[in-house]
């Protein structure tokens, strides 16, 4: 496992600027970079610093009361474990209720299996899901109503 990087933390990669979302004992680190989740080697990965946002008055409004108004409505699956996917489908039904989302995508492949399995199952144990169903147009995406 690289110590140098842990989850949540802002890192540039080949790709482009991204949020390390987990850390694996192969030398790879899973990146979210612009609503994508990539496997990326942690060897072409560097820190980048925190920016530092200058103190700003609160206004009214919607985004003013809700910073994590920039969650991802659609989550790629596709190279996960089902472990690494359970948590994944964690955070980011977390930050789609508290952005206020109506619906979040998570996609899982067509075979599935295993993987579509266990993501209808941790769903359908969460309160929060009024309910899911698989894309009429694309079998390997499961539409998540919040």
């Amino acid at each position: 496992m690289d110590a140098r990087f842990a989850p949540g933390d802002a890192v540039q990669t080949p790709y482009g600027k991204g949020v390390v979302h987990a850390v694996r004992n192969n030398g790879q680190l899973l990146v979210l970079i612009q609503q994508r989740t990539l496997v990326v080697e942690a060897a072409t990965a560097t820190a980048v610093a925190p920016r530092r946002r200058l103190a700003q008055p609160a206004t009214d409004g919607p985004r003013a009361a809700d910073p994590q108004r920039h969650a991802p409505s659609e989550v790629d699956l596709h190279g996960l474990r089902v472990d690494e996917a359970l948590a994944c489908i964690d955070g980011a039904l977390d930050a789609a209720l508290l952005a206020g989302h109506a619906e979040l995508r998570f996609i899982h492949g067509r075979s599935g299996g295993r993987l579509r399995g266990a993501l209808h199952e941790r769903l359908r144990a969460i309160g929060a899901v009024r309910g899911l169903r698989l894309d009429p147009r694309n079998p390997g995406v499961t539409i998540v109503s919040l």
